[in-house]
Parts: structure tokens; sequence; C-alpha cells
């Protein structure tokens, strides 16, 4: 799989800073920093897949996505425990 973007909705933007206290700048140094991608489980028919990385100030982040295309739809993000 190769990504080479990723977007995420304002809603769903809102949901990672609210729920999980994820900056979506965070997100990106996660994507950008070309980690493994691995799959996850079918919701609602789209397969989702996920990539655990490190943001430039260490926290240790999971990123959950769909694709379009070459396109990473990140439903959400959250801190690793």
């Amino acid at each position: 799989m190769n990504i080479r973007r990723w977007t995420a909705s304002a809603r769903a933007r809102e949901h990672m800073l609210e729920k999980h206290n994820v900056e979506w700048q965070e997100v990106e140094e996660v994507m950008a920093s070309t980690p493994r991608i691995r799959r996850g489980r079918k919701v609602r028919g789209q397969q989702r897949y996920y990539v655990h990385g490190r943001t430039h100030a260490g926290r240790l982040l999971t990123v959950v996505f769909g694709t379009r295309g070459d396109t990473a739809m990140v439903v959400t993000a959250y801190q690793r425990k």
C-alpha cells in the first residue's frame, strides 16, 4: 500500500482533540514518518488500517484510517498506553 496523502474530516479532527487529546499536527508527524501499515478490521464494509508511531515530542500514537486511492482518510488517533 502506498499512501501519499492523508486527511480527516473536521468532525474526526474534533473527535481526536476532544476525546483523545491528539492534535492534527501530531497525526501528520506520525504519518510522515513512513510507518508500517497494518490491516485492521472492516467497519461498515470499509477496510480499516492502522499505524503506530511517535510524534516529534515522543508520544506514541495509533492512527486509524480507511483509504481512498492513495489517500488515507483518518478516522481517529489516540495515545498508546
